[in-house]
């Protein structure tokens, strides 16, 4: 079950956020106590530059990997609408695939994931990931709901390990689960199933509402609820635990980190702290050329790779199999797409082979494919990629280094801002990024979003930084020989050391 979306529920009416606002807070700044009294509490500008908290949430979403997501919100939201517009659309293209829908009623959990799933239908045999509007999950607890192979699953996070009182640990759900499989979600649990649970539960893992689910298997249990006696609403956790009575598998994945969590007013501060923290992340993408590499670039800090086969010729199109392997790494997989070495101007046969190399890298699990091409006066292929962008969506796509070998770059790098593909490999028509940075800092200023290759080193990070350059493409690689009769010996695998180095 591939999982390239993400539902994030942003509809909640705040009323224990907006309570906590009613009276002065004079160690809580007037703008916060505001945003807590008119916004979303997804849109409270908690960010270090006044960003709204969803903006942190979905960058975490395309980070790990997701290039849809579906936000359910509230009929008299006026501030998330313009906002999604002007973030997802850069200059050149879409960041994302984003559907907004309105729930026009507060009925509930169960009846917010209805609206989305009813409202932006996913493909048959498709998953997602869902997510409240007001947590903020890591960049890898997301990337590991969305990288596993199949099934569906929840993520369980230690109570020990979330920095937060007792009592605020009993307002979360509680899970209970054996050998690795969902039984129960224990909702406002009484002192007496508090106690039993700590007693029975050594994983001790609370739900934050974080699950990877089958919709074709879900929305039937929705639909089929009552509301609540009392609340009269339509929740999620009753939906799961039938799902559990009548024998279907969720896992249970248990985390040993914090969430942020912007729950209450006295949340703002120490979650504005800890995105100011976080201001200067950024990416180091692996050029891997087989599932072991992955593992390696994976285990040793790398947050995304770029896969391929045949690195010593430059890179081909990787073998399916190898990129279901290695998406199961739990990092994003971008897949390169090139039928063969050489030149990169195809004929008629070759386009056609590399569409279908797109269609089945995208349904292995790659999140994106990294594409290019020349026409025979060594002029960037536009007219050919722009179909790709109606067939595949320009989200999907990362312009290669194909543009670095065009004969006219400025003029070719100029058109690219029409095709409606914002991510960029480039080197900045140097063989040398660094002799090429000029021309990098005019691809940003045009929108692109950048990835530095060819030649970046580690001493070279902050420099690059310093330059606004936050995602780096390195090979990492060492070469290793064992003599053969006839053939060439030498391999190129990732190397640990190395790829250590850029941390």
């Amino acid at each position: 079950m591939r999982c390239d979306r993400i539902i994030i529920l942003a509809a909640g009416r705040a009323s224990r956020m907006k309570s906590s606002a009613q009276g002065e807070s004079p160690e809580i700044s007037a703008m916060w106590q505001e945003d807590a009294r008119t916004r979303p509490k997804s849109m409270i500008r908690v960010g270090p530059a006044g960003e709204p908290f969803l903006q942190s949430l979905l960058e975490a979403s395309e980070a790990a990997g997701f290039t849809e997501a579906t936000l359910v919100v509230a009929p008299n939201d006026a501030v998330t609408v313009p906002f999604i517009a002007s973030w997802n659309q850069r200059t050149t293209g879409l960041r994302m695939r984003i559907c907004l829908v309105v729930q026009e009623e507060a009925k509930g959990t169960g009846h917010a994931v209805q609206v989305a799933l009813e409202g932006d239908p996913l493909p048959q045999g498709l998953g997602f990931v869902l997510c409240n509007g007001d947590n903020l999950p890591s960049v890898k607890a997301l990337s590991t709901l969305r990288c596993l192979p199949e099934g569906q699953a929840m993520l369980a996070y230690h109570m020990d390990h979330l920095d937060l009182p007792e009592e605020r640990v009993k307002a979360f759900a509680l899970v209970e689960s054996s050998a690795g499989w969902l039984q129960n979600i224990v909702e406002k649990p009484s002192d007496a199933a508090w106690k039993q649970w700590l007693r029975a539960q050594p994983h001790r893992g609370v739900s934050m509402n974080l699950f990877r689910l089958d919709p074709a298997v879900l929305l039937p249990e929705i639909v089929s609820l009552q509301p609540h006696p009392e609340r009269g609403e339509i929740e999620l956790p009753a939906a799961i635990s039938n799902m559990v009575q009548k024998q279907i598998e969720i896992a249970v994945i248990p985390v040993q980190e914090s969430i942020m969590d912007l729950t209450r007013l006295g949340d703002v501060e120490n979650v504005s702290e800890e995105l100011g923290a976080a201001r200067d992340a950024w990416t180091l993408e692996v050029c891997a050329s087989s599932p072991a590499d992955v593992h390696v670039a994976a285990m040793n800090g790398a947050q995304r790779v770029e896969l391929c086969s045949h690195w010593e010729c430059g890179g081909l199109t990787p073998l399916e199999s190898d990129i279901r392997s290695a998406v199961q790494e739990g990092v994003p997989v971008y897949a390169l797409i090139r039928p063969r070495a050489g030149h990169f101007t195809y004929d008629e046969a070759e386009w056609k082979r590399m569409s279908h190399q797109i269609e089945a890298s995208l349904s292995a699990g790659a999140s994106r494919v990294v594409v290019g091409a020349l026409d025979r006066k060594g002029r960037f292929e536009l007219e050919r990629i722009r179909q790709w962008v109606d067939l595949f969506g320009g989200h999907r796509l990362v312009i290669h280094r194909a543009l670095d070998a065009s004969n006219h770059w400025e003029a070719d790098a100029q058109a690219l801002r029409t095709l409606g593909v914002s991510r960029i490999l480039s080197s900045g028509g140097e063989a040398q990024a660094w002799d090429g940075r000029d021309r990098i800092r005019q691809l940003m200023e045009w929108g692109f979003d950048v990835t530095v290759a060819s030649g970046v080193r580690p001493v070279q990070k902050e420099d690059w930084m310093k330059r606004g350059v936050r995602s780096f493409h390195a090979s990492c690689r060492v070469e290793e020989s064992l003599p053969i009769r006839h053939f060439d010996g030498a391999t190129f695998p990732v190397s640990s050391e190395h790829v250590r180095a850029w941390f």
